[in-house]
């Protein structure tokens, strides 16, 4: 399990560093809009097209943090898992 947990963050880093160095390469930034102002069609094009692999890794890196605050909130005591409310005298 404690390899597992250091594999998992390996790529995290890993996939942290390839994301800060894609995003702050400026050969990334050129001006490739033809006109002054961004239209949604062009920033669909540019978030779906030319940076669709990064929005899936974030989403799914957002999602597993949900799926692990969700984990981490559940209430596991005794009187909460006991089915009919009540007092129970265990």
């Amino acid at each position: 399990m404690k390899m597992i947990s250091t594999l998992v963050r390996i790529g995290i880093l890993v996939a942290t560093i390839f994301i800060f160095l894609t995003v702050s390469d400026s050969s990334n930034w050129e001006d490739s809009i033809s006109g002054d102002s961004l239209d949604n069609l062009d920033f669909a094009t540019s978030m779906l097209v030319d940076w669709g692999f990064l929005v899936i890794l974030i989403g799914i890196l957002l999602s597993m943090a949900m799926v692990g605050a969700a984990y981490l909130v559940r209430d596991e005591r005794k009187e909460n898992l006991i089915w009919g409310g009540g007092d129970s005298n265990d």
